[in-house]
């Protein structure tokens, strides 16, 4: 079996942004892709990356798509309205999602992908479409097994650990360190796994000035959590989207001292798993 590819489409936080400052690790907010299948994919979360899936691959040769959400946070869900595979009848999209304030993923993506916030309601694009909310832990897609855990940040977020043929990674975007069950959940879910991918939009000091309890961790709390697992690497991600490509080098050298296998989340990256 050839292994599955994982690609990083998106990986900014907060806001999708452009110029030369940002050429190198990209602009395009959170989406991640995995092979799953002869012509199924998983998502992990649908942010303006989504859109790179469409212009960098042909579409033809998927039908099955799984969308795991980490949460609904409108950075995370933006680029669904705009992925031209969900007004094709021929696809089916499947969503995964966390319960929230009694609503289920149904609702939730139904209740901001409609008028008048979008012109299109989701419900009424032309691809077959089927919701799951996230009460079960663990997801048998294709060859990958998915593996989910519920972290710290407000209105919640779900981390997703993705167990391919050869090699294992873990997805926590959008975390907060410092809750004791969070930690322990996420050390539970990244321990065996080769790789992390860890929230580190503020550097420790714009964190204790600014940005304690806004949802977000730091590089150092970052490399924390890949101490604490045991894995092999780290990949920092929802970077700031005020930070600058050399910025961005710069918290991972300094996340090195820590943690020294840690590299920066770019567009178009590629791992196999």
């Amino acid at each position: 079996m050839t292994a599955p590819r994982l690609t990083f489409r998106g990986v900014r936080g907060s806001m999708p942004v452009s110029g030369p400052h940002t050429q190198r690790h990209g602009g395009h907010t959170l989406c991640i892709d995995i092979e799953a299948g002869a012509a199924s994919v998983v998502l992990i979360d649908g942010g303006t990356g989504i859109t790179r899936l469409h212009s960098d691959d042909s579409p033809d040769r998927i039908s099955d798509y799984h969308v795991f959400l980490t949460h609904y946070h409108w950075d995370h869900i933006q680029g669904l309205p705009f992925f031209r595979p969900l007004y094709e009848p021929s696809n089916t999209f499947t969503f995964y999602g966390h319960r929230w304030n009694g609503l289920s993923s149904r609702e939730a993506i139904e209740g901001a992908l409609r008028p008048p916030w979008f012109p299109v309601s989701i419900q009424d694009t032309a691809s077959r479409k089927h919701y799951v909310t996230i009460d079960q832990t663990v997801f048998q897609v294709g060859h990958l097994t998915i593996t989910a855990a519920p972290l710290r940040h407000p209105q919640g977020v779900t981390a997703y650990r993705v167990d391919g043929p050869n090699r294992s990674i873990v997805v926590a975007t959008d975390c907060e360190r410092g809750n004791a069950i969070a930690d322990e959940a996420l050390r539970k879910l990244a321990t065996g796994a080769d790789i992390l991918v860890h929230d580190a939009q503020y550097t420790p000091e714009e964190y204790e000035n600014h940005y304690v309890g806004w949802g977000h961790s730091t590089w150092a709390q970052a490399a924390e959590a890949a101490q604490e697992a045991g894995v092999e690497d780290l990949f920092l991600i929802s970077h700031d989207p005020a930070r600058s490509d050399d910025e961005i080098d710069s918290l991972v050298a300094r996340a090195k001292g820590a943690f020294v296998n840690t590299k920066a989340a770019s567009e178009g990256m590629q791992i196999e798993l």
